[in-house]
């Protein structure tokens, strides 16, 4: 009966140090193994509104593309009329930028989050609001 005893204790401590050895495993590799931070990028097509601007120009599409370190930024403002934006600058989910339609310069700059963009566009005629969408792949 002893015999039996000993066995049974031994082949518990085995179990024992087989789920403490787990345990100790999944903690480690919980802890060294976390997936990077993914970096956000506004790349893509945008479907844009701005009310109260001049009528033809109310709506459109943004589209932005990196090119090396710099984003490039095309507006579509209506389906006769495409713009390429200049001064550029993108920081943090911030950007910035000018475009010229006919011969008015138009200041643009907002916020990203997610698939939404907010923000301000100034010119002449005073300050109006632009809200956007990234526009399904």
């Amino acid at each position: 009966m002893v015999f039996k005893l000993n066995i049974l204790f031994m082949r518990y401590k085995s179990v024992l140090r087989g789920v403490v050895a787990m345990i100790l495993l999944v903690m480690v590799s919980s802890f060294t193994f976390d997936t990077p931070a993914m970096r956000y990028t506004p790349v893509g097509s945008w479907e844009y509104s701005v009310p109260g601007v001049q009528a033809g120009y109310e709506s459109g599409t943004m589209t932005i593309a990196e090119d090396g370190k710099e984003y490039k930024i095309t507006m579509q403002l209506n389906e006769y009329f495409k713009v390429d934006a200049e001064n550029v600058v993108y920081k943090k989910k911030d950007i910035s930028f000018t475009i010229y339609v006919e011969t008015e310069e138009i200041l643009v700059s907002g916020s990203f989050d997610g698939d939404e963009f907010k923000g301000s566009i100034s010119y002449s005629e005073g300050d109006f609001t632009i809200t956007a969408m990234r526009a399904l792949k």
